[in-house]
């Protein structure tokens, strides 16, 4: 009997993005609010009741007048920068899990293996975040002699169940978590449409192009949100793999919206 062994690695990024703000005029208006729209958020904003900009051929300067309460303050969850003219700033951070070790399986009857690795994503970015994970080689899960392909779904939206056919092996993962997207939930039979997350269904392969799988549409600092994904290796009864260790790199990114 032929043994192959799996190796995961995870790398991880997270990608921060800031916005700076441009001045907002009100001749009217007694309220302010957020202002947004599909493609962005402004998050702050002001009533004033005049200003100008001066500016010479060493420096522009652009004030506000009747602005109050201004300086910075912050306590262990919130950082505070306050007056009209301060830059807006968020953060983000993603966690490093340790890499997976999944059980050996035999190479030559057929058989699978299945394992999970978890990021933790913290952002206080009040659009919120997205995070996608991509492969670093094609195929993804590779030997020095041998590899399973990529899983590919049957249609456009990930299978709820893994399909193997009896002469292939092939290599895919679902995402789990209260943040994973639309796409990877189901209804209890399809996938991409209903609000459960299932355990263990709406599969879909890894690829060099990253694919999201998780993101939020808030800020969910301080605490976070946990995104596992459930890695699985499958080879047919029909299909002879070849010993060895297999190896795939996997790279999570968490983007600010």
């Amino acid at each position: 009997m032929k043994i192959f062994h799996f190796f995961i690695k995870s790398k991880y990024l997270a990608i921060l993005t800031l916005a700076i703000l441009a001045p907002l005029v009100f001749s009217h208006a007694i309220l302010a609010d957020f202002m947004q729209s599909s493609t962005y958020k402004i998050q702050s904003d002001s009533v004033n009741i005049g200003g100008a900009d001066g500016s010479s051929g060493n420096y522009k300067l652009n004030d506000t007048l009747g602005e109050l309460g201004t300086g910075d303050s912050n306590s262990t969850n919130y950082y505070m920068h306050a007056g009209y003219w301060q830059m807006q700033e968020s953060y983000i951070s993603i966690s490093s899990p340790t890499d997976l070790v999944m059980t050996s399986m035999a190479g030559l009857s057929g058989g699978s293996s299945e394992g999970t690795m978890s990021w933790v994503v913290t952002t206080d970015n009040t659009a919120g975040y997205s995070m996608t994970i991509n492969s670093t080689t094609t195929p993804s899960l590779k030997s020095a002699l041998d590899s399973l392909a990529d899983y590919v779904p049957a249609g456009a939206d990930p299978d709820y169940n893994f399909i193997n056919l009896p002469a292939n092996s092939s290599f895919g993962f679902s995402p789990e978590g209260t943040e994973v997207i639309t796409r990877f939930k189901d209804n209890g039979s399809v996938c991409n449409t209903g609000s459960s997350e299932t355990t263990g269904k709406c599969w879909d392969g890894l690829s060099t192009t990253p694919k999201t799988i998780a993101g939020s549409s808030t800020s969910n600092q301080p605490t976070g949100a946990t995104v596992t994904t459930r890695f699985r290796a499958e080879s047919g009864a029909d299909h002879i793999q070849t010993s060895g260790v297999y190896n795939v790199t996997i790279v999570a990114t968490a983007t600010t919206l």
